[in-house]
């Protein structure tokens, strides 16, 4: 799971980039107004991005104005923005960042970025790039003018720390419960703050312990069954396929049983909650066009109001029948909880929504994560070998060679995938080339930021801050040779022990090379840390176990693009982003390019 799910501004600078900023590029010319960069504000070439980068196409939306009044009213839009933006090119003069447009912002250096790697390729990734092409350094500004007011990205542990892991964290923004709300509706854990997200969470985190996830892993196991039987299909008729959807169906499986105690069996069949699910992330802001279609927010109602019926009859069938006698589920453990809340509890929604809200949520974030981590390892391991060679190497060591007793075992001694310490090594090495998208925050004062290498940056009161995790982990500074795959870097040496006498693994890294403590962030840090990290590690580690041994996998991104190369066109011909075919794209989260499309063979 991961702590922060989607950032909504992604989708609105999407829909600018690609609806209207080639359609303005002509005003640009038309008035020559020009750019201008931070660093060489007086027309200086070496720093400006000029509208030429915009691109010459007309989608122009005429609706907007009379088109016999066009010429004029462009005129003056542009004079009064020109003023207005001007003003406002003064506050950002001494701020880092890319160079900066007059009327534009920052948007035409995206579309430079953007013709370096894979049109598709997803925001965070973009900034990454951004950072790198303009040696930008750990903190940031990001000018979206007209879709909201600028963002500041933080690339650097000690500025993150400030950010998420200080005593006060900076709240949420709200834009992630305008974005949310379709799916999860006001109540969700992942958007609310301050005393209500404290209930909230003291109401859900002990369903995720690790102590209630052992008792949940042979449920996991009988999951991960039925997915090896499709797999072995797929292994006998020779089909390619994209192992993502097929790990995400797997994966909203186990977290129907472990959340709600239901089994969708949605492997193999169609749930009528899963198909809901999956056709409103499907209806969400995907940043092609803009989202005022009514029909598409009509269809979105209807799909959450099904969810919320489905989760309201289970709710209401356990209230009637009594609680399952052969496990206890979140939903168990969150109504005993909420049950011994005081009468002067924030929720005045009553259980049964404040439940419907946050089960929606678990399904959506408990996902997603783990479906895409596992796609990205199969991936990773198939272009090594040698890793693949070291994790068989432990689990014959820990698991025993009989790979037909494997799920027994588990069942057995659920603890046995806690001692698999290189294979949780290439989860977190694969967790830090593909994070889930940053952790949007808001500022909730003035407040002054101190990078290392760069002047102080005061970020004013209501400012959006965007963690960077992709770029963090993508920093050579913290992690050398960052986009290469080496698990090694999660080896830890030694255990020390702290002061207040618990203990602590230190990394030893790769080469030598340790990654500072809070460089490392792929669940966030701190408070909101991802409430289900623990259940996504674990997981993982089971279906890795059961499967890796059984199965030989092969990535086929070159058979694919051959198949569709209508994919590789709308990607502006480029394959490949960081050395890596399964880049990040955005399809309502950070998704593996083309779902990881993949072979499969059988070893048994």
């Amino acid at each position: 799971m991961t702590e922060s799910i989607v950032q909504y501004w992604h989708c609105s600078w999407y829909c600018f980039r690609k609806s209207t900023l080639n359609s303005v590029a002509d005003t640009l010319n038309v008035f020559t107004l020009g750019g201008s960069s931070r660093r060489h504000r007086r027309g200086k070439s070496q720093g400006c991005i000029t509208s030429t980068h915009c691109g010459s196409g007309r989608n122009r939306f005429d609706y907007f104005s009379p088109r016999e009044n066009e010429g004029q009213g462009i005129g003056e839009s542009v004079f009064i923005t020109a003023v207005s933006r001007t003003a406002q090119e003064h506050v950002l003069t001494d701020q880092p960042g890319p160079p900066h447009h007059l009327l534009f912002g920052t948007l035409p250096a995206f579309m430079h970025v953007q013709s370096k790697g894979p049109k598709d390729l997803h925001p965070q990734a973009q900034m990454t790039m951004l950072q790198r092409l303009y040696k930008l350094g750990d903190m940031f500004t990001i000018d979206t003018w007209p879709l909201m007011d600028q963002m500041y990205l933080v690339a650097n542990p000690k500025l993150a720390h400030q950010v998420s892991q200080d005593s006060s964290p900076f709240p949420k923004h709200p834009m992630i419960t305008r974005f949310l709300k379709p799916l999860t509706g006001y109540n969700s854990v992942l958007a609310a703050n301050d005393a209500k997200w404290k209930e909230l969470r003291s109401l859900f985190a002990p369903g995720f312990s690790n102590a209630h996830l052992m008792t949940m892993v042979p449920l996991m196991v009988e999951k991960t069954e039925v997915f090896c039987d499709l797999l072995r299909e797929y292994a006998a008729k020779h089909e390619l396929f994209s192992m993502e959807p097929m790990a995400a169906r797997l994966t909203i499986d186990i977290i129907g049983i472990v959340v709600l105690g239901v089994d969708f069996k949605s492997l193999t069949r169609r749930d009528e909650l899963v198909e809901a699910f999956r056709h409103l992330l499907d209806l969400l802001p995907n940043g092609q066009t803009l989202d005022i279609n009514p029909v598409t927010h009509y269809l979105r109602r209807k799909y959450a109001n099904t969810m919320d019926n489905y989760i309201r009859r289970v709710l209401r069938d356990r209230a009637a029948n009594g609680a399952n006698q052969k496990f206890r589920t979140l939903m168990d453990i969150a109504i005993e909880r909420y049950e011994q809340l005081p009468n002067g509890s924030l929720f005045s929604c009553g259980f049964e929504q404040l439940a419907v809200d946050n089960l929606k949520t678990f399904v959506f974030a408990g996902h997603d994560t783990s479906s895409t981590t596992l796609s990205n390892i199969y991936h990773l391991l198939s272009k090594h070998p040698e890793v693949l060679a070291k994790v068989i190497e432990e689990h014959d060591q820990v698991l025993g060679k009989d790979t037909a007793a494997i799920g027994q075992l588990i069942r057995d001694q659920p603890s046995i995938i806690n001692k698999l310490p290189y294979t949780t090594a290439v989860i977190r090495e694969t967790l830090r080339l593909y994070p889930a998208s940053g952790s949007l925050r808001m500022a909730p004062k003035d407040t002054t930021f101190h990078p290392d290498k760069a002047p102080a940056v005061t970020v004013p009161k209501g400012s959006l801050i965007w963690v960077g995790i992709h770029t963090m982990h993508h920093d050579a500074e913290f992690f050398p040779c960052p986009d290469e795959f080496h698990p090694e870097r999660f080896m830890t040496a030694k255990t020390i022990t702290l002061a207040d006498g618990r203990t602590e693994a230190v990394t030893a890294g790769w080469n030598g090379h340790a990654p500072p403590a809070d460089a490392y962030r792929p669940f966030e840090k701190g408070p909101r840390m991802c409430i289900g990290s623990e259940m996504a590690m674990i997981e993982i580690r089971v279906v890795l176990a059961m499967t890796l041994r059984r199965f030989r996998f092969a990535s086929a991104y070159a058979e694919y693009r051959r198949r569709h190369p209508d994919e590789v066109e709308a990607a502006g011909g480029r394959t490949e982003a960081f050395g890596d075919e399964a880049y990040q794209v955005f399809s309502s989260t950070a998704k593996p390019k083309s779902g990881v499309p993949m072979y499969v063979y059988t070893k048994e």
